[in-house]
Formats: C-alpha cells, structure tokens, sequence
C-alpha cells in the first residue's frame, strides 16, 4: 500500500530538484522560462529530462489562485473553413511563439465550449466572430476579450483587424490601375462591409470551386498564400503575405496591455495592420 501511495502522489519541483541535483529555485526558473537567469543549457536540459521522467505537471490552477494569473491565454474560434483554416494556423502559431516569449502560453478552444464556460485564462483572442457572437461570448467573460478579425465599434475592447484601406492602395500602385478587388476566404459580414468601403469588390472563397468561377477581368489582391497559389495561374493576383504576422504582433502588444491593465485610448483600441 505504501509502494501503490508513493507512485499516485503527485510529483513536484522538489521532487524534480532532488533528482536533478539542483536547488528547487532553478527548477522554477527552467520550467517557468524565467528571463534574466544564469542557467547552463546542461543543466535546463537535465531539469527537463527529470521533469519528464518524473511526470511533473505544473498546476495551472493552483498557480492562478496563487498569483491571480495563470501565463495562459486562450483563442476561441469558430467553424473555420478548410479554405481559411491556413491562414488562420499562421497567425496562431506566429501568436504562440510571441507569447511565449512573454512566458505565456496559448491554448485554443471550440467557440461553442467557450460560451458553456470560463476557462483557466488571463485574457480571450476571439477569431472571425460576427459581432454579435463576440458580444453574445464577450459579455460573460471576466476577463479581457479581444477581437481578431472582427470588425465593430465598441471603445472597450482591443480589436485587431486588416487596413483595408491601406491593402487597397497598395494594390492599385502596384497594379497601376484602380481596377481592384479582394479576394478572401470567408468573412463575418462586418468585415466584408468594411472591405467594400475602400475595393471595387470582395469575392469570397467557400471552396475550390469557386477558385474557377472568379471573374478575370478584374485584378485581385489576398491575404491568403492559399488562395493565391490557387488562383494566380488564370487572374492577376498579389498577395499581402505579411498580414497574419502584423495581426499576431499587434495581438500580443494588446494582449499585454489588456492583462496589465494598462490604460489606452478608444482610438488605440482600434487597431489597423
């Protein structure tokens, strides 16, 4: 029975510092990715391996209540379409890596799980919502929610979304013509209202198929290398590679703030890459 309560109990970073060798502050530091810390790459690398011989799992929860902050930020999505879905991985992974250099981690879930309850989180990215999903997601959250992809007006909450305006100029200095398209995958209808302030047209992609029924006679520019390397043979297309890496970093800087609580204004809420 002894043997059997030893191996159930849970293991922890003094249990990983004991078996390393090393004082218990070094096992917080490695596995907390502490900056500033003078620590060998042998010795991370021992810390790791006995933490994952070992079986250690860090306690999200305990550390929330311990800190009033769990290092965790989750992205809520919602059905999004094969064609999107590329596009969409980019940014979060690009996300991820930039948050992780602020020791926080990005967990994604289900919009519909998201509505059902509270997860363990410092802050919300909601992706492509509609405004009134976001609203409906937004208004039962205590704790900040920011808006990627969604397009609405509301001085309260950080939103991060294409300048269209600015995507259009571009396109039609290097098309020299102002004969100019978007070409997308599907949007919330916010954002396509918004695209068709400032382009001819916005024709959205729900699948392949409809890659063959684009007009010709129009000069087209996306944000997706997707439906760019799809529709470039037979339409003139550019594409605006850079718009998942500036949303992802204009993401962290507001999500940053947002937890931070650091005060900004309507207009800084509002931001346009």
């Amino acid at each position: 029975m002894e043997n059997k309560s030893k191996r159930n109990r849970r293991v922890t970073i003094k249990d990983v510092a004991k078996a390393a060798d090393v004082s218990i502050a070094t096992v917080s530091y490695v596995l907390n990715n502490t900056q500033g810390q003078s620590i060998s790459d042998d010795t991370r690398k021992k810390v790791l391996q006995f933490a994952n011989l070992l079986g250690y799992e860090c306690n999200v929860m305990a550390k929330y209540l311990a800190t009033g902050k769990s290092n965790t930020v989750a992205a809520v999505v919602n059905n999004v379409s094969p064609i999107a879905a590329p596009y969409y991985m980019q940014l979060l992974t690009e996300l991820s890596r930039l948050l992780n250099r602020q020791n926080i981690s990005l967990s994604i879930i289900d919009y519909a799980d998201a509505c059902r309850g509270n997860a363990v989180c410092d802050a919300y990215i909601a992706i492509a919502l509609s405004e009134r999903e976001f609203k409906e997601f937004a208004d039962t959250k205590y704790v900040p929610v920011l808006a990627v992809d969604c397009v609405f007006d509301d001085f309260l909450f950080f939103r991060i979304n294409d300048n269209y305006k600015s995507l259009c100029q571009t396109a039609k200095r290097e098309f020299g013509a102002d004969n100019v398209s978007l070409l997308t995958f599907r949007l919330p209808d916010e954002c396509v209202a918004e695209a068709e302030k400032y382009f001819d047209s916005v024709v959205q992609i729900r699948d392949f198929a409809d890659i063959s029924g684009i007009p010709r006679d129009r000069n087209y520019i996306t944000v997706s290398k997707l439906i760019y390397d799809s529709a470039v043979a037979q339409n003139s297309v550019k594409l605006e590679n850079a718009s998942f890496a500036l949303k992802a970093s204009a993401a962290t800087d507001a999500v940053l703030k947002a937890i931070n609580r650091v005060q900004a204004t309507a207009e800084e809420h509002d931001i346009k890459v």
